[in-house]
């Protein structure tokens, strides 16, 4: 018995003599991770003109945990972050590699709980808070990368943010006449999602799930494009012969634009080399519930409110790489509005009677019902079809037309407008047009004007 107790006694101060070893191991590492931590955090923040104001870590390298209390960074009093209250677990490879090199790997596999992260654009008075956070990310990076842009995009990127709660806050929402409980409503957001996946081999990203919803809206996107590095102008050995030539091409491939071209969009642009957005497809939904918005007076108008908005959209742009330009392939639209109510105030009816040469708006008050409000567009290049559905207090009008944006001027193949004005000043506009326009507007059996047309914008043709 005595053996088994001596046995016993020596490996229980074994297990302590470890236990103590490891939480001393721990310790140590913990001092010395958060320590790094710190000092990588203030060499980044200095580097990229970010005051760090407050940090707080906690380091656990046994449970594989770095605790987050507080983090503030501010930019030139134009925004600033903040974090409180983020528990980041990182995986085993990380630790282990950590203890041997003193830094972590490359590819990273790292989960976060943060309990509120915020943004604030000091700027603008916009200001986000995000409340309990699950984060979740893929991806291979260093602290260098971090002040590389063009380092980033040479590895794979996998990131998911679900959030149980989105607070947007603008201070001056009571200008809009918008009240403290019904602006809680409209700006509070339950289970925000986003998930980002960006592939390195094809330079392609991904949006899988992007949502916003709550009693006022719905709305959900997902786009996927593709970006591409390229050599800066400015970054040529030759740059005046390198500007030279680059003018010369756009002069000479100015020919094969067409209207549904746009400049490029430039990401990122150092003295070497930028970032261009190729390619992108997208869709979204938005809807809007009107029926709870309750807006009184304000500087703007006496009157607004609408029952239902829905707006879906489909589209694909692609990069010409000839005259570095963007071109529509495809954009479909599809847009509702029902029971719409707009009354103006004093001065704004006044500019709305300006600009009707006095026949609107008399009595200094615009007012304006729609019905309902339909448009439709389908557009897969170069040809599109539009139709437009109105029923309003001010008029009612349907619009069909065809059009072509193979051009550099949109061309009209043919389009034909109905329209009835439904009170007197209106009617008064339309006679007045019809004096500007030097002859009558057709009529039909209805009391309906309508319009025929075709031709370049520049130079339409009407019957």
């Amino acid at each position: 018995m005595k053996k088994f107790l001596k046995k016993a006694s020596v490996y229980l101060l074994l297990l302590l003599l470890i236990a103590a070893g490891v939480f001393s191991l721990n310790y140590f590492l913990g001092h010395r991770l958060t320590s790094d931590l710190e000092n990588e955090i203030e060499e980044i923040a200095a580097e990229n003109n970010y005051q760090l104001r407050y940090l707080s870590i906690k380091s656990n390298p046994l449970l594989r945990r770095v605790d987050i209390d507080t983090l503030s960074l501010l930019k030139n009093n134009e925004q600033s972050y903040e974090i409180n209250g983020a528990k980041i677990e990182f995986s085993w490879q990380q630790i282990f590699n950590y203890i041997k090199e003193r830094e972590f790997l490359t590819k990273k596999d790292i989960k976060a709980d943060i309990d509120k992260f915020s943004f604030y654009d000091l700027q603008r008075n916009n200001h986000f808070d995000f409340f309990n956070t699950e984060l979740s990310y893929q991806g291979g990076f260093n602290s260098e990368d971090l002040k590389k842009p063009l380092e980033l995009i040479k590895n794979d990127h996998k990131l998911t943010v679900l959030s149980e709660e989105l607070n947007y806050d603008y201070p001056f929402y009571r200008s809009y006449g918008i009240d403290k409980n019904n602006w809680e409503q409209i700006s509070t957001f339950n289970n925000f999602a986003f998930a980002a996946d960006y592939q390195s081999q094809n330079n392609r990203l991904l949006i899988n799930d992007f949502m916003l919803k709550n009693e006022f809206i719905d709305y959900e996107l997902n786009f996927e494009t593709v970006i591409e590095r390229r050599l800066n102008d400015t970054g040529a050995t030759n740059l005046e012969t390198k500007a030279e030539d680059s003018k010369n091409q756009r002069a000479e491939d100015t020919s094969n634009k067409t209207a549904a071209d746009f400049e490029e969009i430039v990401i990122y642009s150092d003295k070497a080399e930028k970032i261009v957005l190729q390619e992108l497809k997208s869709n979204y939904s938005l809807a809007l519930n009107g029926e709870f918005l309750n807006i009184s007076k304000n500087d703007f108008f006496n009157k607004f409110s609408f029952t239902e908005l829905n707006l879906d959209s489909d589209f694909e742009m692609y990069l010409n790489s000839k005259n570095s330009s963007y071109q529509f392939q495809k954009f479909d639209l599809d847009f509702d509005l029902s029971d719409f109510k707009l009354g103006l105030q004093e001065n704004l009816s006044q500019r709305v009677n300006e600009s009707s040469f006095g026949i609107l708006a008399q009595n200094k008050q615009f007012q304006l019902n729609i019905d309902s409000l339909n448009y439709q567009q389908n557009y897969s290049h170069p040809q599109g079809k539009s139709q437009l559905n109105l029923k309003s207090n001010l008029i009612d009008a349907d619009l069909n037309a065809e059009f072509n944006l193979n051009n550099e001027i949109p061309y009209i193949s043919n389009s034909l407008l109905k329209f009835k004005s439904k009170n007197q000043s209106v009617e008064q506009l339309l006679l007045f047009a019809q004096l500007l326009y030097g002859d009558s507007f057709k009529q039909d059996d209805e009391g309906y004007y309508y319009i025929e047309s075709w031709g370049s914008l520049d130079n339409l043709k009407f019957e």
